[in-house]
């Protein structure tokens, strides 16, 4: 831990981001679908910032940061899969 406060601010963001795309992920007639698409982003763009901040935090190779990124990478992918408009509709087979 070579810098705590990173850590610390990491994982409160993740917390947040977590709580954040909960809501987004929640199917809510009060939230229109518009609405809780940004929040899964906004989500989601958190828990990887977060993520990132605690992996930077590590300092040295570990099993934790190896995690941390792992979990980052995964969280921009989500982000990729909300934010790209697909031309095409998939079919279900």
């Amino acid at each position: 831990m070579i810098h705590p406060i990173k850590e610390i601010v990491g994982a409160w963001f993740v917390a947040v981001g977590t709580i954040i795309a909960a809501i987004g992920s929640t199917p809510l007639k009060r939230l229109n679908s518009e609405l809780r698409k940004d929040l899964n982003v906004w989500g989601n763009v958190l828990q990887a910032t977060g993520n990132g901040l605690e992996a930077d935090g590590q300092g040295e190779i570990s099993l934790e940061l190896i995690g941390n990124e792992i979990q980052s990478i995964g969280n921009v992918t989500v982000l990729t899969g909300l934010i790209i408009e697909f031309e095409d509709e998939t079919q279900k087979n």
